[in-house]
Parts: C-alpha cells; structure tokens; sequence
C-alpha cells in the first residue's frame, strides 16, 4: 500500500512539473497568455458613476447597438448613440475604446457618449476593433478607415460627416489620434499605407483620454512596479507581434509626437498622474504648442492627489466631473 501510494504522489508530482513547465513555455514564447489575463481585467461589467445625472439625459438619446461595418477583420461593430428630437445632421465624434489593445469594448464609453451626445447635440459613434494579439498594429488603424468608408457609403442624413472629432481612451486614444494623423499628415499616412479618405476641414478635433500617444518613451521607462512592467511587455509583444518590441521600427512609427505637423487637428488631453502615461501626453501637448495648434489639457503633474489611469469616467470624483466639463466646453468650441 505504502510503494502504491509513494507511486502516485511521482506520478502527481511529475504531472504537476510538467504542467508548470508547460504555463512557464507558453508565456515566454508567445504573448497570448498574458493577454488572455489582462482582455479578463477589462471585461467587468459596465457600471454607471452617475446614475441620477445618467437618468436625466438616457432618455434623451437614442441609442442603438451593434451596427456593423465593412471590415477584413472580426469585430466590425459601433455603437449609435444620437440626441433625440434633431431635425438636421449633427457633428459626429468617433470613439475608439480603451484596454490596451488586448481588451476592453465599445460598452465601455456608454455613461460618457450618453451624456455628451446630449450636452453637445452630437452623435457618438463607439466603434469596436478586432483586438491583439489576434490581430496585430496597424490593423486597428485600418478598421477606423474602414469605419469610415462605411459611414460615406450609407450616406445616414442624421450624420454630418464633414464635421468629425476623433477621440478615444487609453490604447483608443492612440488608434484614434494616429488616424487623425494619418489623415492631416499625408506623407506620414503614406508610409504606413493608410488611405487618406477625409480632408484637414473634416477633422474639427481629437480627444486623448489617458493615451500612450509617445509609445516610444515605454521602451526607455522603467517601472519599479513589477506587474506593469509584465503589463507593458505584454500589451507590446501583443500588439506590435515581436518579443523584442523595444526595438521594433514600427514601435517609433507608432510615436505620434515626431511625426505632428501643424496640420493636426485641435486637440483636448489629459491623463492622471499615477499608473498612466502622463509624460507622454505632455510631450504631445508641448509639441502641438510648439507647432501652433490649439490644446487644451488637465494634467495632474503636480497635483498631491493620486489620479489614476481612465480616471476620467468615474464621475462620482470632482476629477473626471472637471475633465467632462472642460470636454464638453472644448468640444462645443470646435463644432
């Protein structure tokens, strides 16, 4: 009885070993398992911070879900969110959703576009994307020109497509601006061979919440913090399709602030100063100003208050409240 038992225990043990082994091979060599991890992160369920602000106008703003658009790639559906009772074609702001390009939906921006398709009178258009490391930079990029095309092609006389903003939060900000760019920097859309579909007048303005918009400084920053330093490896590895992103060619492609003309559209950013990418929305801001383009910003650099990554959509804090008044006086400025 004692040999069966010692047997056993090898025989689980040795399993046991294998299967670490097993875990420890698939996270070195490929970046899928710590995607799944972090896509699990960002799939909570959608909450409301303002509920009682949040009744007043959802009533006031047809939604409507899951519309498709043309697209080589999976996750080809936006979200519609227009005012109510609008008799004439409204501006447009595309959103591009957060959850560094692994994770997170369109769902996600749901309080945020409610609210400002009605205080703005606009329409808010939060378009989904297939995510990486299943599909890989710059194919997030092309699905916005995609979405794009589709909007032409229907020609929705609700929709006023000469007039769009550009926004998005966290990895969103990045894919939005940098179409934005694509579009305003034509020599630049040209070398990453992104269709140049709208012309500077169509663009009136971007939004960056929280956006890595100067991935090029992740490669020379390094965090004590081990979970973000395992976080920002993997989101990389996933989206640019190399382990060895730090040197990757399309990393500083991906750069927005050395490839801004002054043809960039007005922009309003921001960022918190713990856990995000506050230096970096900094040197975007600096850059356009040195390039004579209108911005409004809220940073928290010298804040004692610790304001942390997408900050900006929990309004039941005076923080976000500030970032969407100054959204929605910034936004109103540009339509």
């Amino acid at each position: 009885m004692k040999k069966i038992l010692i047997k056993f225990i090898l025989i689980v043990g040795g399993v046991l070993v294998c299967l670490v082994i097993f875990v420890m091979l698939a996270f070195h060599f490929s970046p899928k398992p710590g995607a799944m991890i972090i896509r699990h992160l960002f799939s909570s369920e959608v909450k409301i911070t303002d509920e009682s602000g949040f009744e007043k106008v959802k009533s006031k703003v047809a939604l409507t879900k899951n519309h498709n658009y043309n697209s080589k790639f999976g996750s080809n559906t936006y979200d519609l969110y227009l005012p109510k009772g609008v008799n004439h074609p409204v501006d447009v702001l595309i959103w591009v959703h957060g959850g560094g390009f692994v994770g997170g939906d369109k769902s996600g921006v749901k309080e945020f576009a409610t609210k400002l398709a009605f205080d703005a009178q606009m329409a808010v258009i939060a378009m989904n994307y297939k995510r990486a490391p299943e599909s890989q930079y710059p194919n997030q990029l092309i699905q916005v020109g995609e979405l794009i095309k589709t909007l032409k092609s229907q020609s929705d006389s609700r929709l006023n497509l000469s007039k769009l903003m550009f926004g998005g939060d966290s990895a969103g900000a990045q894919i939005a601006l940098q179409y934005a760019l694509t579009q305003t920097n034509l020599s630049y859309g040209k070398a990453i061979s992104i269709p140049h579909l709208l012309t500077k007048g169509e663009i009136k303005a971007t939004l960056s919440y929280c956006g890595p918009v100067d991935l090029q400084q992740v490669a020379h920053t390094k965090s004590e913090n081990k979970a973000m330093q395992y976080f920002v490896k993997t989101v990389a590895w996933s989206e640019l399709g190399t382990k060895k992103w730090e040197s990757d060619p399309k990393l500083q492609e991906a750069s927005l602030v050395q490839h801004l003309t002054n043809t960039f559209p007005p922009t309003y950013i921001t960022d918190g100063n713990a856990y995000s990418f506050q230096d970096q929305g900094i040197a975007f801001s600096n850059q356009l100003k040195t390039l004579g383009v209108p911005v409004s910003q809220l940073f928290f650099k010298t804040s004692k208050q610790t304001i942390t990554h997408e900050y900006q959509f929990d309004y039941a804090k005076k923080s976000a409240q500030r970032c969407y008044d100054e959204t929605l006086a910034f936004v109103r400025k540009y339509q």
